[in-house]
């Protein structure tokens, strides 16, 4: 199953031929890091739900400025793995909370960091969910919803130590952000699923990334490669 469902050598150059003519340089390493998260996942789900978000920091106001609270902001480079954490504890509560059997259903993920004229860096992120389990966003502008976007609002207000839903709007959902496909999706080789993983390229294009020690890409553990 694995080797149907992984893009051979020449699948992968089309990509990459794709990605660079769209995106720039490509990071090559960090392309099939991507691609093994989603096989992963198809490996373990035959069906997937994947989500692409950005998140942002809040312009700062001057050191002191109590007013706004903004100057206790924690815009630190872990503020991204508080995002996952804050996530993760949400999704174990709402298994507890459904009385699901077995371990919580945590997602996978890429992520990159990049930053263009403002004064922060900004975080690219996909999740990718069991899509048995979770399948939707659902209206994040729903303060009190208990669904998927509030609970991603939530977790990066807490990452930056910034107060819910005043802070809500630095998460964003961009155009498409929403994407479903199966295990034959991935075999078949479906349109729409190679749609998916030429979106996912762009996390791993060169531009835009920072030179200042700290990671500007990551993912999740691979489980089911055998590596």
């Amino acid at each position: 199953m694995l080797n149907n469902i992984k893009l051979n050598l020449s699948e992968l150059s089309k990509l990459m031929t794709l990605s660079e003519a769209n995106y720039g340089s490509i990071d090559r390493r960090s392309l099939v890091r991507s691609l093994d998260i989603i096989y992963d996942m198809l490996i373990q789900y035959p069906r997937v739900y994947a989500l692409r978000i950005d998140l942002r920091f809040a312009i700062e106001s001057p050191p002191g400025d109590l007013d706004t609270l903004l100057c206790l902001q924690r815009s630190d480079p872990r503020a991204i793995t508080r995002f996952f954490e804050s996530l993760k504890e949400q999704l174990r509560a709402d298994h507890i909370r459904n009385n699901r059997r077995g371990e919580p259903e945590l997602p996978a993920y890429i992520w990159c960091r990049e930053r263009d004229t403002s004064v922060h860096n900004h975080y690219h992120v996909v999740l990718l969910f069991n899509k048995d389990v979770y399948a939707f966003l659902g209206n994040y502008q729903s303060y009190d919803a208990d669904n998927m976007g509030v609970r991603l609002q939530k977790a990066w207000c807490s990452a930056l130590a910034l107060p819910y839903p005043d802070y809500a709007h630095l998460v964003e959902f961009p155009e498409n952000h929403n994407c479903w496909f199966t295990r034959d999706d991935a075999i078949l080789r479906k349109n729409d699923y190679l749609g998916f993983l030429f979106r996912i390229a762009y996390l791993s294009k060169q531009e835009g990334k920072i030179s200042d020690g700290y990671r500007n890409f990551g993912t999740s553990q691979v489980h089911s490669l055998g590596r």
